[in-house]
């Protein structure tokens, strides 16, 4: 009998005075009602809008409508705005510190991470899920070691992605490029961009070769996969401590890739785009993007029979640099709000959310790849990448990939993802040389590191 039964069965109030008490209790915001009505309430803020919000909507529904119901639970989906948002009203609440207003869960990408992975009211996954004998050997390793830290898995990876190279294979054609081999290097990746530009009668571009400009998120996978397993900080990228420092100046990663990088500015099919880029591409205004796993559903639906969509594994920095990707996107947090019972019902529906099933139905409505290694072996999701091949292309290269290639953990992580842009876009636009920008990156980023750290010893 839960906690909620077990209440109702000990209060015996009839009649109005009992309907009136009810009533104010319950209006007047009770952290943990004596008396308590219908299920545990499990409130999850997240930032899934357009076709992610709408499979976040069919798996909160089949969750209250299956095991919910069973159990006594009920998911309460709080849309909250973008990733940002989140972590923003989350910081607020934090701050409070009233425990209530926490949500039970918050989905959070790499930005936030850091918010939150002290925070003492924060459940570590792995304790959640380990006391409720869920085997975490199921999950994909480098999704598990993407919410690791200090070797405690404190996340629970959800909509996990890798970065892909998206292009258009009828652009390909029409540029005599072959749709089937798509560029394996940056430095090819700038051969194919110059081929595949068009230009109208006046000598303007009306297509791109490429577009985009590098943020924290693409650097990881660029500088991560040199010299075997690279990082941008110390301390692992931020998953073995706070970072005291970036390195990408001191062991070269960042030097090559900004070489390899201008090789494609000075092809002339590179488009500076840091906002609607996939727009953009759907239009077929450029002919390649480097996208997260997640924009394939979304893109598949903008370009319809406009063009044919090719997928392919993110270009290497130069050959021989063949350590793949890190694994991006977002996983979900579990906090202590001090309500009896929550805890239970947190890991009963998180244990759903990242079921075979549930995962299988979550990667064809949005494209982020299973974290549960289970979806990979039922005959529904063999059909489905039988029938759907581009889906295929991420878990590849997901398995190819080291599992020691990780995302940041950095302190003002949306200044650091800008910095990267804006000192990639300064050194192309206004001819800074790499060595400069280098120094300049290091010194703005190490700055945002050690006020942290001084802010928060």
């Amino acid at each position: 009998m839960n906690h909620a039964t077990k209440c109702i069965a000990r209060i015996c109030l009839t009649g109005c005075i009992a309907l009136a008490a009810m009533w104010s209790l319950f209006a007047g915001g009770s952290k943990e009602s004596a008396i308590k009505n219908g299920p545990t309430e499990i409130i999850w803020w997240h930032s899934n809008s357009g076709l992610l919000g709408q499979a976040t909507d069919t798996l909160v529904q089949e969750f209250n409508e299956t095991v919910g119901a069973e159990r006594n639970i009920k998911v309460v989906p709080v849309f909250q705005g973008k990733a940002a948002d989140v972590l923003t009203k989350l910081r607020a609440v934090m701050q409070s510190k009233n425990p209530a207003d926490l949500p039970d869960i918050a989905q959070l990408d790499a930005t936030g991470i850091i918010d939150v992975r002290s925070y003492e009211r924060m459940i570590p996954m792995e304790v959640l899920m380990s006391e409720a004998g869920y085997d975490l050997s199921q999950l994909e390793p480098g999704a598990a070691l993407s919410v690791t830290y200090k070797d405690t898995m404190i996340g629970m990876p959800f909509n996990s992605s890798t970065i892909l190279l998206y292009y258009n294979k009828d652009a390909f054609r029409q540029a005599g490029l072959d749709p089937d081999r798509p560029p394996k290097t940056i430095e090819q990746m700038a051969e194919y961009a110059k081929a595949l530009i068009v230009r109208n009668a006046q000598g303007k571009i009306e297509r791109y070769g490429f577009a985009g400009v590098p943020t924290s998120y693409e650097l990881c996978a660029w500088i991560g996969q040199q010299h075997g397993v690279s990082y941008l900080t110390d301390m692992r990228n931020g998953h073995d401590g706070d970072p005291t420092k970036v390195v990408f100046d001191e062991d070269g990663t960042m030097e090559v890739f900004l070489t390899e990088w201008k090789k494609l500015w000075d092809s002339g099919g590179l488009a500076n785009l840091t906002s609607s880029v996939t727009q953009e591409f759907a239009a077929g205004k450029v002919a390649m993007i480097a996208a997260s796993t997640s924009n394939l559903t979304t893109l598949l639906a903008s370009i319809g029979d406009r063009f044919e969509l090719g997928v392919a594994y993110l270009p290497m920095v130069v050959e021989g640099a063949d350590s793949g990707v890190n694994v991006g996107g977002g996983a979900l947090f579990a906090f202590d709000r001090g309500l009896q019972g929550h805890k239970e019902a947190v890991e009963a529906f998180i244990e759903f959310a990242v079921s075979a099933e549930q995962q299988l139905a979550w990667h064809v409505g949005t494209g982020y790849f299973p974290v549960n290694l289970g979806t990979y072996e039922l005959e529904e999701f063999k059909a489905h990448t039988e029938r759907n091949p581009l889906f295929q292309v991420a878990i590849d290269q997901l398995h190819d990939s080291d599992p020691r290639v990780q995302g940041v953990w950095i302190p003002s992580g949306y200044q650091v993802y800008y910095a990267f842009q804006n000192g990639i876009r300064d050194m192309l636009e206004n001819n800074k040389s790499i060595p400069q920008t280098v120094q300049d990156l290091a010194t703005e980023i190490n700055k945002y590191i050690s006020d942290y750290n001084r802010m928060n010893r």
